[in-house]
């Protein structure tokens, strides 16, 4: 769902054959991108090695290739000489052939971020504008995404478009949430609508969670595995799902929205921030922001370990739900939780239990997620990239 309309943002493209330009080098169509995401996921492969990781044949893989080389979306890299023979060429992603913009909607603050194919953050920053004032955000998004460009030096007609990431869940499929009661402005907007024609490029939207899960199919787990859960730990809980290699949202937009299975009561123990920023705030500590709990997280705190042991129960009945429904090959660990606190959560979780004949059933492999930037930012910005080139 985009918006690809443009208006006066000041933005001035190179020529006027850019949009014409931009519309040939994203229009890669199915088997380009069957191509292309084989490539991204195996780092630097053989040409020859695409048809067994395709269901293309090798006449086929060399025509889209060449023309994946054309567009200055793929690069040769030298050929690895294992036996007899000509070597198959080597072909790799080129980081600078495609360029997403990410902005992340969160309860506390706003961030802006450019990442490049490879799912390397080129620009990360805060924006000067209340995450709760829509208006506010809009406005300095506006003024900030062509400097941004500019500073940079993106050429416009690689740049695939602008995700934004907004905490919440849908009532129907689109680009309105339900968003979290600091965010009451944003509730029920359409994004795309709102944000309008004020830029250049194609806009989307989804969920924070979601995009953590997609970073992380980008840059982290994704790299081994081709499905896994991802848990999103900020001052909620949220989840993600990856499945064939790609984020799964459902039928509603609402896939792997976690915190849902509990009542009000249970609710009040899972795995979300807010518990433990209370917590905290019993205890006398001066803490009343997810921000303020990272930079000053101390392992040693007595209330971290009765926090785990509260949340534990509530975790593990999310993960045997995800075991027994989707059976992922891994569950991240990820969010904006301190790293120590994901640690301990997966090691007190207890992901299945025993079958009737006493053996452990099969579980996923718990990981804490190694992404070292903001995952619902990078996964803002992979959004384009994933919806013009991969899908």
């Amino acid at each position: 769902m985009t918006n690809a309309g443009r208006a006066d943002s000041g933005m001035v493209f190179g020529d006027g054959n850019s949009e014409q330009n931009a519309a040939s080098i994203f229009a890669i169509g199915r088997s380009g991108a069957l191509v292309l995401d084989a490539v991204r996921r195996q780092g630097c492969v053989a040409r020859s090695e695409l048809t067994e990781t395709t269901p293309l044949s090798q006449q086929s893989v060399h025509r889209l290739a060449e023309d994946l080389i054309t567009r200055g979306l793929l690069r040769l890299e030298a050929p690895q000489i294992t036996g007899r023979g000509k070597p198959s060429p080597m072909l790799a992603l080129e980081p600078n052939g495609a360029f997403g913009i990410g902005l992340a909607i969160d309860t506390e603050d706003v961030r802006i971020a450019v990442t490049n194919l490879l799912g390397d953050i080129l620009h990360l920053s805060v924006l000067e504008a209340d995450p709760g004032a829509p208006e506010a955000v809009r406005d300095a998004a506006r003024a900030t995404v062509p400097a941004m460009i500019r500073a940079l030096g993106l050429p416009p007609e690689r740049i695939a478009g602008i995700g934004v990431s907004m905490q919440g869940y849908r009532r129907k499929p689109g680009l309105a949430f339900v968003t979290p009661r600091r965010l009451d402005a944003w509730h029920g907007r359409d994004v795309s609508t709102f944000f309008g024609d004020i830029f250049p490029f194609p806009l989307m939207a989804e969920n924070n969670a979601t995009l953590g899960a997609e970073a992380e199919n980008w840059v982290g787990a994704g790299r081994r595995f081709d499905n896994f859960a991802y848990l999103s730990i900020n001052l909620g809980f949220g989840g993600g799902l990856v499945l064939n290699g790609a984020p799964f949202t459902g039928h509603h937009m609402n896939a792997a929205e976690v915190s849902s299975i509990y009542t009000d009561e249970e609710s009040q123990r899972r795995p979300a921030l807010k518990t433990l920023i209370a917590m905290l705030q019993d205890e006398g500590y001066d803490i009343a922001t997810v921000g303020a709990l990272k930079a000053r997280y101390d392992p040693s705190w007595p209330v971290i370990e009765r926090w785990v042991t509260r949340v534990t129960p509530a975790l593990d009945q999310i993960l045997r739900a995800l075991s027994g429904i989707v059976d992922p090959a891994a569950v991240v660990f990820g969010g904006e939780a301190p790293l120590d606190l994901r640690q301990r959560l997966a090691a007190a979780a207890s992901p299945r239990g025993l079958d009737d004949y006493g053996i452990p059933l099969p579980e996923p492999e718990l990981l804490i997620s190694a992404i070292g930037t903001d995952p619902n930012v990078l996964g803002a910005a992979l959004l384009p990239i994933r919806t013009r080139l991969f899908r």
